[in-house]
């Protein structure tokens, strides 16, 4: 039996030296390992820092596949986010975009390992791989569910292909990161919201402003229902206003036509169920609906947005009803329902530039003073609607009758020749009688037909020749009509007041259509300073005839186009006194002292007497001011038409030089009721 001898230990120094080595060594590998740590620590806090500055959600998603898939040393990174339809794709790394899945799509497997335990690792046989992935091999999977409190936000893929499997730290890495991200997410959908609720607040503040400046009720419409689909997000909008208790399109937008939806302007077909109506309404009057398709979810915001967008087209719409009524009633006059003088001129200007041949009929009421002074304005306001129910039964569909003054008609003949229209004129004349027979004196009218292109080829020129008829019928015993041109009657020489105003007309017709223009305006505002009839029917022949004069002017300085000299504008200034002067001789003085002072000033820098302030008589201060505007209102040689806010500025910039203050400030208000539902109603 052999006996082992003594072990020999290795020597000190040797054992040292191991020892050492073994140390040096887990120093080395304890130093990487922090330094890997330290730097997936910092790389981690610069992704955290970024994830939390970023606001925009588009760049936070393009930056989080990439930062976290770095940080992770993953090979591909996929960000996944919810939606009310579904999970779509939002952001990636490491996948073409043409392998990703179309939107919306589910991953309930996911959805399932990731409901109790957030953050979900292991091998691809452990872990769902999408089928969309499946081409990429991917080894080793990690899901993250991005959280907010309880609400998920979406879930974070990460994958990789080598052998390397995610550890636990990983997996407490990535549940902090998932956190991070749920918050940089959150925080950009709400600055997404903000922009997008500052951008609709100032898209609504525009739609404000415009339709506070819309008037035009078709604009109005058609900017309620585009606003309602762009807006509300609803797939088609129609807009119902009642007409006569009957719903007539107004203006649709989206889907509505494929619908089956009527054109604007025609009567509404019957909703059906898949249409949700709102009443159109202000202040308990209901004045039409709105009905949309794919209307928004009750008690969403998409609703109440919804909601408030129909009450601001509904304020928006009753104002641009109430601006169509109290246009359509600016067009006719309150007291006959008869369109106005202004709605004359611009039918008539309308005619002429058609080059359609037409006449017109001018009528007044004979001895209309009489009935009022007799039996009162009640009486007299009858007898002007009598007389208007004559005018509309005497004449066809396409005729238009219009009161252009007091007591006076006019009627527009389409297609009608001079001795058809006098033929209407006739028969109109002959049926006022039996008409207005209930009043206690008879009623007759004069009559003064004019045609284009026969009797002139201007408005104011045809008004004018129709003019001169009517005088012609009124001089001759009333109760009749003449025609344009043949004035004087047959056997009678022709008086030498006839004679002048015929001499006027052929030197220069527009001054008698002037003439015509500046009386019917002086009358209006006499009848508002509330002069007698016996002065308003002087003031009427002054106006008609204030430019009698101008026969002795010579036709070259009449018509000079540029600025008179002063030897020019001293021949002028006689005017006034030899239309006065004439005027007298026909044995008219009230009207011929009114022509007389028209062109003196209230500061005294008139002619021919300068006269001053209340030394001019009213009804020359009237024609003054309302022969300046009408001037103002037309083309001349040497400038053009002033519009009627620049003319009414040109008259209060002289008035109380010039002009009387009152007689101006009467001017505005009776132009102003012309373009606005009249409150006076005649008589």
């Amino acid at each position: 039996m052999s006996v082992a001898g003594p072990r020999r230990e290795a020597p000190a120094d040797s054992r040292h030296e191991q020892e050492i080595a073994s140390l040096l060594d887990r120093l080395a590998r304890t130093e990487q390992h922090m330094a890997a740590t330290l730097m997936r620590v910092t790389r981690l806090a610069q992704v955290i820092s970024v994830l939390g500055n970023e606001k925009d959600l588009e760049t936070t998603v393009e930056r989080i596949a990439r930062e976290v898939g770095e940080l992770f040393f993953a090979d591909m990174a996929v960000l996944i986010l919810s939606s009310d339809t579904g999970l779509r794709v939002a952001g990636h790394w490491g996948v073409a975009a043409s392998d990703l899945p179309p939107e919306p799509f589910e991953l309930p497997a996911v959805e399932e390992i990731t409901r109790v335990k957030s953050v979900r690792a292991g091998p691809v046989q452990d872990v769902p791989l999408p089928d969309w992935l499946v081409r990429y091999s991917p080894r080793h999977l990690a899901w993250a569910r991005l959280l907010v409190g309880e609400r998920s936000l979406g879930l974070l893929l990460l994958a990789r292909r080598g052998d390397e499997a995610f550890e636990d730290s990983d997996e407490t890495e990535l549940r902090a990161v998932s956190y991070r991200i749920a918050l940089a997410i959150e925080n950009g959908l709400l600055h997404r919201r903000m922009m997008d609720q500052l951008a609709q607040l100032h898209r609504l503040q525009e739609l404000t402003a415009a339709l506070a400046g819309t008037l035009e009720l078709d604009a109005v419409g058609r900017r309620v229902a585009d606003t309602l689909v762009a807006e509300a997000a609803v797939s088609s909008s129609v807009v119902l206003i009642d007409r006569g208790g009957e719903l007539v399109v107004l203006s649709s937008a989206g889907d509505a036509h494929d619908l089956g939806i009527a054109a604007d302007g025609q009567r509404a077909a019957a909703l059906d169920e898949r249409w949700k109506s709102f009443r159109l309404e202000v202040a308990d009057k209901t004045f039409g609906i709105v009905a949309v398709t794919g209307a928004p979810e009750v008690g969403s915001e998409q609703q109440e947005l919804l909601l408030h967008l129909v009450s601001l087209g509904a304020l928006a719409l009753d104002k641009a009803l109430l601006y169509e009524l109290s246009r359509e009633q600016a067009r006719h006059d309150s007291l006959t329902g008869l369109l106005g003088h202004r709605v004359c001129h611009e039918l008539l200007e309308e005619q002429i530039a058609a080059a359609i041949p037409f006449s017109l009929v001018l009528f007044d009421i004979d001895d209309f003073k009489q009935i009022n002074d007799l039996h009162g304005h009640q009486t007299g306001d009858h007898a002007l609607r009598l007389v208007s129910d004559a005018l509309r039964r005497g004449t066809r569909a396409g005729d238009t009758v219009f009161r252009i003054g007091g007591e006076e008609f006019c009627v527009l003949l389409p297609g009608l020749s001079e001795q058809d229209a006098l033929a209407v004129a006739e028969g109109i004349r002959r049926n006022v009688a039996a008409i207005v027979s209930s009043l206690l004196d008879q009623v007759t009218v004069s009559a003064g037909v004019a045609s284009y292109p026969a009797h002139g080829q201007k408005r104011d020129e045809l008004l004018a020749r129709a003019d001169a008829a009517l005088y012609a019928s009124k001089r001759l015993g009333k109760n009749r009509s003449s025609l344009a041109g043949d004035e004087a009657p047959r056997g009678r020489e022709p008086s030498t007041r006839e004679f002048s105003l015929n001499l006027l007309h052929n030197k220069d017709p527009e001054i008698v259509g002037h003439s015509v223009q500046v009386a019917i305006l002086s009358v209006e505002i006499a009848r508002a300073l509330e002069l007698d009839d016996t002065r308003i029917g002087d003031l009427r022949t002054a106006a008609r005839l204030h430019d009698i004069g101008k026969l002795a002017i010579p036709d070259a300085i009449l018509n000079k186009p540029g600025p008179l000299d002063a030897e020019e504008f001293a021949m002028i200034k006689t005017h006034p006194v030899v239309g006065a002067e004439l005027m007298r001789s026909w044995g008219i003085a009230g009207p011929a002292m009114i022509v007389h002072q028209h062109h003196e000033r209230i500061d005294g820098s008139g002619y021919p007497a300068g006269l001053r302030g209340d030394e001019i008589c009213i009804e020359s201060r009237i024609i003054h001011t309302a022969e300046a505007y009408v001037a103002m209102m037309r083309d001349r040689p040497y400038r053009n038409a002033m519009n009627r806010d620049q003319a009414f500025a040109e008259l209060e910039r002289h008035a109380g030089t010039q002009f009387d203050p009152e007689v101006v400030a009467t001017l505005i208000a009776v132009e102003h009721e012309r373009s606005a539902p009249p409150s006076e109603t005649g008589g």
